[in-house]
């Protein structure tokens, strides 16, 4: 596949200074060009490389934070022999979304991403409602996303001053979910003020953000084996078995499909860099290289990560147990393991383990950097459309930087809004993880069915998957149903309020909700994505970007 994208996008040859200026201006303008045809003025400004909508999706997955946080609940169900070939199974059901949906994103480079390709892909007088159930979900689960970043964020941090003021056994203090909530509100604010800059040092937070992600792992690898005295068999790291501890299950089946989302939750976002294509370079080439090539760099790094955490771990009965540093719990196993690491060799456990989870919450930061930004997006991409209420407002860009400035702020204060539950409870966390992927993955399938399903007569962009595109959106399509599915079974037996998978109940919420505004207001409004402009920009409209479009890049 990925040598037809090859045979269809092709490299120009070396040229001079002036001549490649020139050429990359030509790109710009046909970048304009193919934006008016899909309806809309160039509004933002196209300063981000391709390179650099790489590494803002690539930001986006944040690797070692949720690999972290998330490593005791993938213990939990199954334990390392899910851990390595459930990640490699998942991998490989979520790489054929990301190859179908690059191919869509290639033929419609513009934000909106999913609920955009949705209105283009159904029949005209079924598009607005069906793109504006899919926008409006995908916009619930962006906004859940970016909770959940911020809540782990902070309880990374939680931990950290857990193991560094004693420990769970020394006296160490325990923060309160009031205080992780108090936490996540500073948080927010911080990213409020690093999501209103320019794009241009967006581009550039996306790069040191990249790095970071990679090199950070690459550092807790190599660490982590250099110092473990001891390492876990090959046999236990791809054989041993561990039967969901304290949740009630009976079958070990049941225990693997409950493990799954787990997997896919940290594998989400492969399509993010979609929501500022109208920001990058070459759009139509680069939006489905970054989907992609993000794709296998996340599979890649945290595949690398799960291996080196498991065959290091030192005492398998810590990773859960109260009686510990980190005082037990699935967030805190990873951290347990490093702890355990540290402890084994140089009898001093606490240094390694702050160091290396603080390391994680940084990841997390870098990360809700982009799902600040994305968020705000995908809710000004509907708002241009009518589809939002208060659309008046959310359209507001800032007069210099061209930064959705109202959208932001809707985005933080909705987003911190997600995380309130969990100051009544710790199952409000589960139910944020599963509402933010189900609300993702959803949209993707839909997207999917749509491309297929219909006679659109779909014209793929420089990127086609040719004779493969019905097998690879096929199986992405059913392997998208499945984990929907699954983000909805309840996590442990016998069910009670405690324990209860609150993701479904609030998805149906959200959704009554917003088919009352669509019933009442937004029918009235949203007609489909609308066209801004009605015909290609004239030669002085392009004269007058380029004029901007320098400014902006000097």
């Amino acid at each position: 596949m990925s040598s037809h994208l090859q045979q269809n996008v092709k490299n120009p040859p070396a040229a001079h200074p002036e001549e490649a200026g020139g050429k990359a201006q030509d790109i710009v303008d046909q970048d304009e060009r193919l934006l008016n045809k899909l309806g809309y003025k160039q509004e933002y400004r196209r300063v981000m490389s391709s390179f650099q909508q790489w590494a803002y999706t690539f930001d986006y997955t944040a690797p070692l934070g949720f690999v972290t946080g998330y490593y005791g609940y993938m213990y939990t169900y199954g334990g390392p022999v899910t851990i390595f070939w459930a990640f490699i199974a998942t991998s490989i059901g979520t790489l054929c979304m990301a190859f179908a949906m690059s191919e869509i994103a290639s033929a419609y480079p513009t934000l909106g991403s999913v609920y955009f390709w949705v209105a283009r892909l159904v029949p005209k007088k079924h598009a607005p409602i069906v793109s504006w159930f899919v926008g409006w979900a995908y916009l619930i689960g962006s906004f859940s996303g970016t909770a959940l970043n911020e809540y782990l964020l902070a309880q990374l941090i939680a931990t950290s001053i857990l193991i560094g003021t004693g420990g769970a056994q020394g006296g160490g203090y325990h923060m309160s979910n009031s205080g992780i909530v108090g936490i996540t509100a500073a948080l927010f604010l911080v990213h409020f003020l690093v999501s209103i800059v320019n794009t241009k040092w967006l581009g550039y937070l996306s790069d040191i953000g990249a790095a970071f992600q990679i090199l950070s792992i690459v550092i807790i690898c190599i660490t982590l084996l250099a110092v473990a005295p001891e390492y876990q068999s090959t046999k236990f790291v791809f054989t041993h078995f561990v039967h969901a501890p304290d949740k009630g299950i009976q079958s070990g089946v049941l225990v693997v499909l409950l493990g799954l989302p787990w997997f896919q939750s940290i594998l989400t976002g492969f399509e993010v860099g979609s929501h500022v294509v109208e920001e990058v370079v070459d759009a139509a080439t680069a939006a489905p290289r970054a989907m992609v090539n993000s794709m296998y760099a996340t599979a890649g790094t945290e595949l690398a990560l799960l291996l080196c955490i498991t065959f290091s771990i030192q005492k398998p009965e810590n990773l859960l147990s109260a009686h510990t540093a980190t005082g037990g719990g699935e967030i805190t196993a990873a951290s347990q393991i490093f702890y355990d690491v540290f402890q084994a060799r140089y009898q001093n456990g606490a240094t390694g383990a702050i160091v290396f989870t603080l390391l994680a919450a940084c990841s997390l930061f870098f990360g809700n950097i982009t799902n600040v930004t994305l968020t705000a997006r995908m809710a000004y991409a509907m708002a241009r459309d009518q589809g939002l209420p208060g659309y008046k407002y959310l359209v507001k860009l800032t007069s210099k930087e061209r930064i959705p400035f109202v959208a932001t702020i809707v985005t933080v204060v909705g987003s911190f809004a997600c995380t309130l539950p969990a100051m009544g409870s710790s199952v409000a966390f589960t139910a944020i993880t599963a509402m933010s992927t189900i609300t993702a993955y959803g949209p993707y399938t839909a997207v999917l069915l749509c491309r297929h399903i219909f006679d659109n007569d779909f014209k793929p962009g420089p990127f086609s998957l040719g004779r493969w595109a019905v097998w690879v959106g096929g199986i992405g399509s059913a392997w998208g149903l499945l984990m929907s599915l699954l983000f909805c079974l309840p996590p442990a037996f016998p069910i009670t309020g405690g324990n209860f998978n609150y993701a479904a109940p609030s998805l149906v919420a959200c959704m009554v909700a917003g088919a009352i505004y669509w019933y009442t207001s937004g029918k009235y409004t949203f007609h489909g994505p609308k066209r801004t402009v009605d015909e290609p920009s004239r030669p002085a409209d392009i004269e007058n970007r380029r004029t901007d479009q320098a400014a902006c890049t000097h």
